[in-house]
């Protein structure tokens, strides 16, 4: 007699006050089931199959790619290396190879900048070195070729040469607080001042050239400005260059230098009616060694004055802007917060 195995299920179903109304007979020959599993088994097994070969395909494909942008990012940093021309590479790739990317390009986009910086450096050095030493030199010729012997004319030529040496000094000390601004070791040496007091005194001596130009000086510093912690010569610095800027490029008008305290900080502010700078220009006007050339407001000097003087008020917690429109002026605005330097 040949016997099947049966498996049975009774399933018991209830109310919904829990009482038994009906019971579920399930069965099966467990046979059947053994073969269903056996081909529900091979299936599983034929998919793992399938996937492993898909991702095996996969991965070579996503490792080939990854080679190439990779070949290609060290080829790139080899140029770099040894003096080729930098070019950007196409941002392209999985999220990784994106970010590897944008930071080679961000470094190339910042070596260009700095290669354009040391070309005006240079090229500033020996426009501002050579009028003067060619003016000290052609006084040395001459005293050499014999006017030391005429006393009128020997001190004549000492004093200009004298005058050609003071004119380097700025320059000497502007390159000494870029090598400082460079390394972030400019010096503060702050202390407690009465702003209304220190500042009428600070600027002061700007009036008289003001008004040698034949400009109107106007100054709005009330009694009552919060003591701050400031390093005095840092910030008669900051404001001598914004004040000679004012001066040189506002060929008729005013110059005005206003200060107010307004939540939690205090506002220095110079303006002039001077020429004014375009929009597109005001942000980098701070760069050094940018110098303006449209409309020539920055014709001369280093062009460091202005990223020296953003540097120091920054050194002391504060911030230096620019509010400005072509024709219709300029206005340099000096934020120092109440706690303006902390070491």
């Amino acid at each position: 007699i040949q016997t099947t195995e049966v498996v049975q299920v009774l399933v018991p179903v209830v109310d919904k006050n829990q009482q038994i109304i009906g019971v579920v007979h399930l069965s099966q020959r467990l046979s059947e089931a053994r073969d269903q599993f056996g081909r529900l088994r091979n299936i599983i097994i034929g998919a793992l199959a399938v996937e492993l070969v898909l991702a095996a395909l996969i991965g070579l494909f996503l490792a080939l790619r990854l080679g190439n942008s990779l070949q290609r990012v060290t080829a790139a940093i080899q140029g770099v290396a040894q003096g080729r021309e930098w070019n950007a590479l196409e941002e392209e790739g999985p999220e990784e190879i994106r970010t590897l990317l944008q930071a080679f390009n961000s470094l190339i986009e910042r070596l260009r900048v700095m290669e354009e910086a040391r070309r005006r450096l240079l090229a500033n050095l020996v426009h501002e070195l050579g009028r003067p030493i060619g003016a000290i030199q052609s006084g040395l010729q001459a005293l050499l070729s014999g006017a030391e012997q005429n006393p009128e004319l020997r001190h004549e030529l000492l004093e200009g040469m004298d005058t050609q040496v003071q004119r380097m000094r700025p320059l000497l000390d502007s390159l000494t607080d870029l090598h400082g601004q460079v390394l972030g070791t400019l010096e503060l040496h702050p202390q407690q001042v009465a702003l209304s007091e220190w500042l009428p005194r600070t600027v002061s001596p700007w009036r008289q050239a003001a008004h040698d130009k034949g400009l109107f000086w106007q100054i709005e510093i009330p009694k009552d400005l919060p003591v701050l912690a400031i390093d005095t010569d840092r910030m008669a610095q900051v404001l001598g260059n914004l004040l000679s800027n004012a001066i040189k490029y506002t060929p008729e008008g005013t110059i005005s230098v206003e200060a107010s305290a307004q939540a939690e900080q205090v506002v220095i502010s110079v303006g002039d009616t001077g020429i004014g700078i375009a929009p597109s220009e005001q942000k980098r006007i701070f760069e050094p060694f940018y110098r303006s050339r449209r409309d020539k407001r920055f014709p001369q000097g280093m062009g460091l004055g202005l990223s020296i003087a953003q540097d120091l008020v920054a050194a002391h917690g504060g911030s230096l802007d620019v509010e400005s429109a072509p024709g219709e002026g300029s206005r340099f605005v000096i934020r120092l917060p109440f706690d303006s330097y902390e070491r």
